[in-house]
């Protein structure tokens, strides 16, 4: 019994995890985010995870009107790369935000 319990924990962590991790949302956030807001963890701690849901909401509607003024930053946000990865990097954010503890897509090759 003491043994079934145990597989069934790690199964358990196991799982999160890998609901966590977002690679594509890693590589985008990256690509698209890094050069202004720093790391994957530190962008991902700017927000909340139901925040960050809000900012992705509607083709990232309020994203959008959060960065209206910064010329770059727009430009980014118009980039078909963008509207292609939006939502990976939205599901990377969300998973990863201030209130989720650690950035589970962080490790010391890939979130630097």
């Amino acid at each position: 019994m003491k043994r079934w319990l145990q597989m069934t924990l790690c199964c358990m962590v196991a799982t999160l995890g890998l609901h966590a991790y977002s690679a594509k949302g890693m590589v985008a956030y990256k690509k698209l985010c890094k050069q202004c807001h720093g790391s994957g963890f530190k962008g991902a701690a700017m927000c909340e995870s139901e925040e960050w849901e809000a900012y992705f909401a509607d083709g990232a509607r309020k994203l959008k009107e959060a960065h209206a003024e910064d010329e770059d930053a727009m430009r980014v946000m118009r980039s078909r790369y963008f509207k292609r990865r939006f939502e990976t990097l939205g599901k990377f954010l969300r998973n990863n935000g201030r209130d989720m503890g650690v950035v589970r897509s962080c490790d010391g090759m890939n979130c630097g």
